[in-house]
């Protein structure tokens, strides 16, 4: 016999929403974008459709100061670099974490192959006209106090050491460095199968935060001042 008073348990997750819901999400940039094509099979690298949703993010925010976690080989924060908006000082807008050797780190999954393809990489950001914008920290994301930078950050992507304490480190500390709105952090490889307690970590905490995972890609994000469109029916 059934009991109708069983509670079922309901296992939390991030909101899941289609790559159009945020495209249809109004800017007050223009159409040009600048477009770098991600590098073939790069480990660790952004998939086409990944950075446009992660340039989107940033232009809906329109960032006077930009935080990464995990540098790697300085593809991405090239292209947030080179995609930020001249409405502000540009003096060191774009803050970009990465490790300074890899002694005594703890990996998970491929991170320590990929990683060690960004020591003593040249980093493709350098390349850019914007490259003073850049602030390079060498630094072990774990001994990061993000109360140095409270709340200067209106954008923030967390892309580095995918183990669960680093992920967890990251993400607190980037809620602790997140502008009041608008403003955005998203993370990278939600849904990775080689890194499942990255996933689990932000379904939990969607408990706590409104987080979307944007479909087709590994993006996951936490949006400040602005609504996400509907899923058309």
């Amino acid at each position: 016999m059934t009991n109708s008073n069983a509670q079922t348990s309901v296992v939390p997750r991030a909101e899941h929403i289609r790559p159009y819901q945020v495209l249809l999400i109004p800017d007050s940039f223009g159409e040009d974008v600048r477009f770098f094509m991600p590098e073939p099979q790069a480990w660790g690298s952004l998939t086409t459709i990944e950075s446009m949703m992660l340039l989107k993010l940033m232009r809906i925010v329109n960032p006077q100061k930009v935080f990464e976690f995990g540098t790697f080989k300085g593809l991405t924060t090239r292209l947030l670099l080179d995609n930020l908006s001249d409405d502000y000082d540009g003096s060191q807008r774009l803050y970009t974490l990465d490790l300074p050797d890899l002694d005594g780190i703890t990996f998970q999954g491929a991170d320590l192959a990929v990683a060690s393809q960004s020591i003593g990489f040249k980093r493709k950001y350098l390349t850019s006209a914007r490259k003073d914008w850049v602030k390079q920290l060498l630094q072990d994301s774990m001994t990061l106090n993000g109360d140095d930078y409270g709340k200067q950050f209106q954008f923030i992507f967390v892309d580095a050491n995918h183990e669960l304490n680093y992920v967890k480190r990251d993400t607190e500390n980037s809620l602790r460095m997140l502008a009041d709105a608008p403003s955005c952090i998203v993370w990278h490889d939600y849904g990775n199968p080689e890194f499942p307690e990255l996933t689990q970590y932000l379904d939990e905490l969607s408990q706590e935060l409104k987080i979307y995972r944007i479909e087709d890609t590994m993006l996951a994000f936490h949006l400040l001042g602005h609504e996400v469109a509907p899923r058309r029916t």
